[in-house]
């Protein structure tokens, strides 16, 4: 592929092959990594004391509001990775807390319709993630044991197109009218404060505490109970038992800043261990549906025999994998909740 007039050369002939163009909406090309924009992680919430639940409701969505679109030009623009992550983390804080909102707060539709396209963007997004997950578990991972394969690399290929693919449609729907009309909304639920309507006891003296602590309560029962004896659950119920977690994680993000401060860092420390491992978990399942596709559609002899040996590389991972989990559920029982 030719290079953008005046951007620098990439190194080899490999990665030259497999560099991405992207195009501006006005037509320009863009060089990574020249005053382009850089993907950004979110920032530690801080609540007042006494914040009312109004209050906590605003800044809350406004922070997920602020992640999501400061993370959008850099997607636009370089096609980061990292900017892929932090749109999806953006889009799961904000339902993860739309879904909190449903306990207090009377059915909205504009609540709804913001759910509704987050989860559509979250969807298109989640395919650039998956493919560039297994990418890199191939270059990181099995490569070392595999790299006397000749069909290892025809497959790196193959999955290295399919990300590239995946990755225009996600920068299509991040510029998207859909996309643009979500964050619109969103804007303008948070400045009309939406939730209001038909809601009662919101804006009370120091209520966020209080709706936190019950709400960071059910939370954790809930991701405790799921992830009991977590390593011989069936791959369905390991899914579920990470939802619960990444749910109970985020809350404890937005409303840390209520309580003691240590002892909620060192329940925010505790958490990410068990979560991270079935997130490898869900990444190894998520691969061997992807290596089916590429097997199913296209795959050559020799790509066939490299994806032979990689199911067997990924088992015994996945087997360590489920014997580290049962020390993390334990770790996770004994954890302390912060906000009692």
């Amino acid at each position: 592929m030719d290079r953008p007039h005046g951007c620098p050369g990439p190194d080899g002939a490999a990665s030259s092959a497999r560099a991405l163009r992207l195009v501006a909406s006005d037509g320009e090309i863009v060089c990574p990594g020249r005053n382009a924009a850089v993907p950004v992680k979110s920032k530690r919430l801080v609540l007042s004391a006494d914040e009312s639940f109004d209050g906590a409701i605003g800044r809350i969505l406004g922070d997920c509001l602020d992640h999501f679109a400061v993370n959008i030009p850099a997607l636009r623009q370089t096609g980061d990775a990292e900017a892929v992550h932090q749109l999806r983390v953006a889009l799961r804080r904000l339902r993860a807390f739309l879904g909190l909102l449903k306990h207090v707060v009377p059915a909205n539709p504009e609540l709804a319709s913001v759910a509704t396209r987050a989860r559509i963007i979250a969807r298109a997004l989640g395919e650039a993630r998956d493919w560039h997950v297994l990418r890199d578990g191939l270059e990181h991972g099995p490569r070392e044991f595999l790299r006397e394969e000749p069909g290892f690399f025809a497959l790196l290929d193959s999955v290295e197109l399919r990300r590239l693919h995946a990755l225009e449609a996600a920068r299509a729907m991040i510029v998207a009218p859909t996309t643009q009309q979500f964050v619109r909304e969103l804007r303008g639920l948070i400045s009309r404060r939406a939730w209001r309507e038909g809601s009662r006891g919101l804006e009370g003296k120091g209520s966020a505490r209080v709706f936190a602590a019950k709400a960071l309560n059910r939370l954790h029962r809930r991701a405790v109970k799921r992830c009991e004896g977590v390593a011989a659950l069936e791959p369905e119920q390991r899914h579920k038992a990470r939802i619960a977690l990444k749910k109970a994680r985020y809350a404890a993000d937005f409303f840390e800043s209520l309580f003691c401060q240590k002892a909620a860092r060192t329940y925010l420390r505790g958490l990410p261990t068990i979560q991270d491992q079935l997130g490898e978990d869900n990444d190894r399942r998520t691969a061997a549906r992807l290596l089916s596709e590429i097997a199913a559609e296209d795959a050559s002899e020799e790509t066939l025999r490299a994806i032979y040996f990689l199911r067997g590389w990924r088992a015994q991972a996945q087997q360590r994998g489920l014997i580290a989990m049962k020390e993390s559920e334990r770790r996770l029982r004994r954890l302390k909740p912060f906000w009692r």
